[in-house]
């Protein structure tokens, strides 16, 4: 197996996340931006942040991979959606399905991580996204919000860390099986 792990990540999470895999599997772990050629891969690992439904990067990274023969793809979404919830992960596979072309969406797995967020090092842009969201969710009633709008609103403005390794597990599942 030919194998690399490519991270999208903006405030590190999904980097952190591709660093621990590559420790543990012995594969090398890179930045998106930093890759061009894929031709040598026959295995890809996409760890990437979601934001605004888009996962860090993806849509450019895919546009250079292989064309001239089949690889195995998993993309590992990293963000403070519950993945327990289904519609969570439908919403996040609906997403995918809109960066990624239907010949490589149909054959990828997809594994959501559990993220972070700390206001203290989001940009400007970010926190008013931020802002915005948490004015929209707090005119719901409480009863009507999800598990995951309530998180949202519980951590504004401050620092929430849901990194777990151990949610690597499907991961190197995947990439045992060969």
């Amino acid at each position: 197996m030919n194998a690399i792990i490519l991270y999208g990540s903006r405030y590190g999470t999904a980097q952190k996340y591709a660093q621990l895999l590559s420790e543990q599997t012995g594969i090398p772990a890179v930045s998106w931006q930093e890759m061009r050629d894929f031709s040598p891969f026959d295995t890809i690992v996409y760890i990437g942040s979601l934001y605004a439904g888009k996962t860090t990067g993806l849509a450019k990274a895919v546009r250079h991979f292989p064309t001239d023969h089949p690889f195995r793809l998993l993309v590992a979404t990293v963000g403070l959606s519950d993945p327990a919830v289904e519609d969570n992960l439908l919403r996040i596979r609906e997403a995918l399905a809109q960066e990624l072309s239907p010949a490589i969406f149909v054959r990828t797995t997809h594994v959501h991580l559990p993220g972070a967020i700390d206001y203290s090092v989001l940009s400007t842009h970010h926190r008013i996204m931020m802002k915005g969201l948490c004015i929209l969710l707090r005119r719901q009633p409480p009863e009507d919000r999800s598990a995951d709008s309530q998180v949202i609103l519980d951590s504004y403005g401050k620092s929430l860390d849901h990194t777990d390794p151990a949610a690597l597990a499907p991961i190197l599942e995947w990439l045992a099986k060969v």
